[in-house]
């Protein structure tokens, strides 16, 4: 395997732990309890800091398959 190919798996793999990681900080971020609306604010914040970081790698790795 050539490294354009290494990093395209390296790119699918943190894309895919991004991804994973923000779903359970969404869940996690959920409380129904009163008082707790600044955490559920930065949940949102993480999980959408984090999805845009899975997006972006996503990008990367197929433009980085679509050159080589």
């Amino acid at each position: 395997m050539n490294v354009a190919t290494n990093l395209a798996l390296l790119l699918g793999s943190l894309t895919l732990t991004c991804w994973i990681v923000a779903g359970a900080v969404a869940v996690l971020g959920t409380g129904d309890e009163l008082g707790r609306h600044d955490k559920q604010r930065v949940s949102e914040l993480v999980s959408l800091g984090l999805n845009l970081v899975g997006f972006v790698c996503a990008v990367a790795m197929a433009a980085i398959l679509l050159a080589a």
